[in-house]
């Protein structure tokens, strides 16, 4: 196993479309924080957010944005036969799309993979080997959760709820708008949600906005107090205290520690034969 390249948290606008007729020269694992349109050669389908694809070496990678921006994280990597046997055994398949119910969890073990891959620890290879191991664990784990889950009828719709608030961190809806859109009574919507993605929607709407606020400070010079504006907030001072009590730091620490240098995002694309910086 060896790690070629890792992306956290990359987001693109209208217009995204990756065409790879021969593949990337690799394997290459996307997780999608936002649904994404697939072109197979069987037909096109559309992979719902909280999903994964792992593209085997030689696959055509023909994807692109199906909604008003495409957001996810990606993993470039070379395997032996006996690594890709683990991954068959674990029950993850190659070439399909696998809905795993949230990657919230994945996507952290990914972002620790990045700041590793751009580290300067004398022993990373090794350990991102290891996180790779973990993420495919994790992974194996909720393909059967999810599977157990996806069996009730309300899981599609309260999937497409998740998905619209996590898509619209701007907006400030109440619990009882968000049934409605499920078509589900309050109570059992809420009890609903938490089962189906551990989390309830209360939280779960905040969580939307400091995963906004987070991309925003990591990626663009925009203030904190323009930045609780786009994420929903009528002051920033409501949002630095979410923003605290959610990741451990303050708007500014979390920029100052979190923001990516032009020259890591340089070399994070700069890699031949493909753009990764497309991924």
């Amino acid at each position: 196993m060896h790690i070629n390249n890792v992306g956290y948290h990359y987001k693109h606008k209208n217009g995204f479309e990756i065409k790879r007729p021969y593949g990337s020269g690799d394997f290459m694992m996307l997780l999608l924080r936002t649904s994404a349109l697939f072109h197979f050669a069987n037909g096109d389908e559309v992979a719902p957010a909280n999903s994964v694809i792992v593209y085997s070496r030689g696959t055509p990678q023909n994807y692109g944005i199906n909604e008003e921006y495409f957001s996810n994280d990606w993993i470039h990597f070379d395997m032996t036969e006996g690594d890709v046997r683990m991954l068959s055994e674990m029950g993850i398949v190659f070439d399909e799309i696998i809905p795993v119910g949230d990657i919230k969890e994945l996507s952290q073990i990914v972002k620790s993979m990045y700041q590793e891959k751009y580290g300067t620890n004398p022993f990373k290879e090794r350990t991102l080997e290891l996180y790779f191991e973990l993420l495919c664990i994790k992974i194996s784990e909720k393909i059967k959760y999810a599977g157990e889950i996806r069996s009730s009828p309300n899981y599609v719709k309260l999937s497409s709820v998740r998905t619209w608030i996590y898509n619209h961190p701007e907006k400030n809806v109440r619990v009882k708008e968000l049934a409605k859109m499920a078509t589900i009574s309050e109570s059992y919507f809420m009890h609903l949600y938490k089962r189906f993605f551990g989390v309830s929607v209360v939280n779960d709407t905040i969580n939307s906005k400091i995963e906004h606020g987070k991309f925003l400070l990591s990626s663009t010079g925009m203030t904190v107090c323009a930045i609780s504006y786009e994420c929903g907030y009528k002051n920033d001072v409501l949002f630095m205290r979410q923003f605290k009590t959610v990741t451990g730091m303050t708007p500014s620490e979390y920029r100052k520690h979190h923001c990516v240098s032009e020259n890591e995002r340089k070399l994070s694309e700069n890699v031949p034969p493909y753009s990764l910086g497309e991924t």
